[in-house]
């Protein structure tokens, strides 16, 4: 009897699209199933009002991994990514709206006129987010290995994350194994008293999960994006 090489994928948004993709590019046949009469899921852009289109769900494109755009070979398919100076803008009923950029040093200023206390902390805690990032990067890459039969290549993935764990230093070393199944909300307490800074970094630990900022584990979510991109305001 032939080998069944068909996988039907349900939901043809940005996921099922990618999934797709990669398993037809390891020899399966990949059917995707979508009730709508385009794909792209919540990436999908729409006119909303004659003249006026833009992305129903999709605010940014969230941390899009570099690998999948270059084996896609999206940008020859016209997708273009743009940076903007400001990551997020939060705004507040009692107190001056507060801008997180993209350049570090700016947001810190914005943040000085809430604190100085805090702007100083924002800047270790970017730090450290970002130097964990690199080692969750290093495990998003990885393929998990067999356990019961591991091959080389495996061996030499975990060998690569052991090096960057060790790279970490027992400080972040500790701060990841502490941070993981934090609380995200617990999580920047530790770090900031202003509500609105607060809420802002907690944000990227519940953005697209079915969580809240008291979930635990929800720290994870934030370093999963981190990972992408080390910026606490999250990615564009």
């Amino acid at each position: 009897m032939a080998e069944t090489r068909g996988v039907v994928i349900i939901g043809g948004g940005h996921n099922g699209l990618v999934t797709a993709f990669y398993l037809a590019k390891a020899g399966f046949k990949p059917l995707i199933l979508e009730r709508r009469p385009e794909v792209g899921g919540c990436a999908i852009t729409e006119e909303f009002h004659p003249g006026f289109r833009c992305s129903k769900l999709a605010h940014a494109t969230g941390p899009v991994r570099p690998g999948i755009v270059s084996d896609m070979k999206l940008a020859s398919h016209g997708l273009k990514t743009y940076t903007p100076e400001v990551r997020v803008l939060s705004l507040s009923p009692t107190e001056h709206p507060l801008a997180l950029y993209s350049d570090s040093g700016q947001t810190q200023q914005e943040i000085a006129k809430f604190s100085t206390k805090e702007a100083a902390n924002y800047s270790e805690f970017q730090k450290a987010l970002a130097n964990i990032a690199e080692v969750v990067n290093q495990l998003m890459k990885m393929t998990p290995p067999d356990i019961d039969d591991p091959a080389s290549s495996n061996v030499w993935d975990l060998l690569k994350t052991g090096r960057k764990i060790r790279g970490l230093g027992d400080k972040d070393f500790y701060r990841l194994l502490r941070w993981a199944p934090m609380a995200v909300a617990d999580l920047v307490a530790e770090w900031f008293e202003g509500e609105l800074l607060r809420g802002t970094i907690a944000a990227q630990g519940i953005f697209g999960t079915f969580l809240g900022p008291w979930s635990a584990g929800s720290s994870a979510a934030l370093l999963l994006r981190a990972a992408a991109d080390g910026n606490p305001a999250g990615s564009v």
